[in-house]
């Protein structure tokens, strides 16, 4: 029986990262796993003849002690996108996405950001792009997933003073409120604990919200996804429509497949239709879980020519240098393991770490 692929994944990581730990790289160059993960990009590039960047976050990782706010997509991210991008001048780009989504606006940022430059982009989705992140990927030309990949619906989720609401539930409340006590104004006293904490401008804020939402699903999908369509705002609708039916869905965490996507307009292909693409991309997912599962790491900005943003808590990470940038010395002595030279991280252990919940790079 041939072995899961993470875990023959994993145990290939594991074998590097002893190696490093046993001749460790020089300062500011990339470890063993890093290369092995580079070239599992590198792979991808190869099936698809289109260039390859990934965006993930630790957000499939339960046990990573971060703010939820570190995992979003935020406009911090905009660098990262462009550090992965600025050499690559091929018209086109492959976009992998592993994020439980954000800030609309960010996205928007983003979108334009990739936009400018590529005439085509294509979001692969191996597992999980949620919320505006299902956004960001209505905004490619069309999405390549794997068929236990999700996507999720995009209502707009509100700050409020108990939590986080939908937005098209805060309005609905305050209709009902209104409905019932115009039939009943005895009810009043019932009603006031549950309007008070609405505050003066929720649901203004909580209309516009929902009004983005639309305004950007719709124009990405007809710009770009039904680019020469003459049905292309029909269709525009019918997506937003279906993403954005929060009484349908009732929860902002249901997960959305390819067959749902696809009976509603979306241009989606399931990547196991292709067994050389399905085996790359999964090579390269179970490379990025292990990395945001078992180090410091929260957040990837990556490419295949080295060129990467790599966010973590706990430890500063040593800057990574082009090895052409400056003469190689000869390797020296590797130092102790509990007593890596000043300013080095130490090698990350291959057991899952636990590190203390403070953010050292934004």
């Amino acid at each position: 029986m041939p072995r899961a692929t993470w875990n023959r994944i994993f145990e290939e990581v594991l074998r590097l990262q002893l190696e490093d730990q046993g001749n460790p790289p020089h300062p500011g160059q990339p470890g063993r796993a890093d290369g092995y993960r580079r070239l599992k990009i590198a792979g991808v590039e190869k099936v698809t003849e289109r260039p390859l960047i990934v965006y993930a976050s630790a957000c499939t990782s339960p046990a990573k002690p971060v703010s939820p706010d570190l995992l979003m997509l935020d406009p911090s991210d905009k660098i990262g996108f462009k550090t992965v991008t600025d050499g690559i001048d091929s018209p086109n780009l492959d976009v992998l996405v592993h994020s439980p989504g954000g800030y609309p606006d960010a996205t928007e940022s983003v979108v334009q950001q990739l936009r400018a430059k590529y005439t085509s982009v294509r979001f692969i989705v191996p597992s999980f792009a949620k919320s505006a992140a299902t956004m960001l990927t209505m905004s490619g030309d069309e999405i390549l997933m794997d068929r236990d990949a999700e996507l999720g619906p995009v209502d707009p989720q509100m700050r409020t003073q108990s939590g986080i609401s939908p937005a098209v539930a805060i309005l609905e409340q305050f209709n009902k409120a209104q409905n019932e006590l115009r039939e009943d104004p005895s009810r009043l006293p019932s009603w006031i604990p549950i309007l008070a904490p609405l505050g003066p401008s929720l649901l203004v804020d909580s209309q516009h919200a929902i009004d983005l939402s639309k305004e950007l699903v719709e124009t990405w999908t007809k710009t770009y996804m039904f680019a020469g369509d003459p049905q292309a705002e029909e269709k525009s609708k019918a997506i937003y429509e279906f993403l954005s039916d929060h009484g349908q869905f009732k929860s902002h965490g249901r997960p959305i497949k390819i067959p749902q996507l696809q009976a509603h307009g979306v241009k989606v292909i399931d990547i196991r239709s292709n067994p050389a693409l399905y085996l790359a991309v999964d090579e390269l997912y179970c490379c990025l879980d292990i990395l945001l599962t078992n180090s410091p790491v929260y957040k990837v900005f990556e490419n295949s020519a080295g060129d990467a943003l790599i966010r973590s808590v706990a430890a500063p990470m040593a800057l990574q240098l082009p090895p052409f940038l400056f003469p190689q010395p000869p390797r020296p002595v590797p130092p102790h393991p509990a007593q890596p030279p000043p300013g080095v991280a130490p090698p990350v252990p291959p057991e899952p770490l636990q590190p203390k919940a403070e953010r050292t790079e934004k």
